[in-house]
């Protein structure tokens, strides 16, 4: 039986360094996010759930902005399905990281699922939001799927957000 954890609100964020498509790399720790990254792991270029999730995000990257979050969205796909999924959906001015590997996937608690049908890669992780609090690199939430339909949409994200900084509310979840 193989063991998963995942990630605790308050605990130090693993590092991730990922290749962005449109070229150079993509890295956590480079972020230059005044309050928050909010790393949007999606299933990958066959999953229609997912392409509606990153694009409400992309189309609301401005608001993200204003608020001091920067977005990304990563998958383990190869570069010619990233970069397929960028031009096919519309996510240019949206970083997209490619090439995550199961290493880093388990390292970061994304569920991995093995493919079903011809479309979809041999393995690939299910959708995970995680905010990190680019002023310590910390976990403060965590949102795990092991499918593609439970999602977080992008105005609930920016609205509990709002409420977090009006209320400078510390993260919650970190008791297990």
């Amino acid at each position: 039986m193989t063991t998963h954890t995942t990630l605790l609100p308050g605990q130090p964020s693993p590092d991730l360094m990922l290749d962005r498509v449109g070229g150079g790399h993509w890295s956590l720790r480079e972020s230059t996010a005044e309050r928050m990254v909010l790393i949007d792991f999606y299933r990958g270029l066959h999953c229609p759930r997912c392409k509606l999730h990153v694009i409400d995000i992309k189309n609301k990257l401005a608001r993200f902005a204003d608020r001091g979050v920067a977005c990304v969205a990563i998958s383990m796909d190869e570069r010619q399905r990233a970069e397929s999924a960028v031009s096919q959906w519309g996510l240019e001015g949206l970083d997209v990281g490619y090439g995550l590997s199961e290493e880093q996937a388990r390292s970061w608690g994304l569920y991995l699922t093995d493919s079903i049908n011809e479309r979809e890669p041999r393995r690939f992780s299910e959708p995970a939001i995680i905010m990190v609090d680019s002023r310590n690199w910390q976990i403060y939430s965590a949102v795990y799927g092991t499918n593609p339909f439970n999602r977080v949409h992008a105005a609930d994200i920016l609205e509990g957000f709002d409420a977090m900084l009006a209320r400078d509310y510390p993260p919650r979840g970190s008791v297990v």
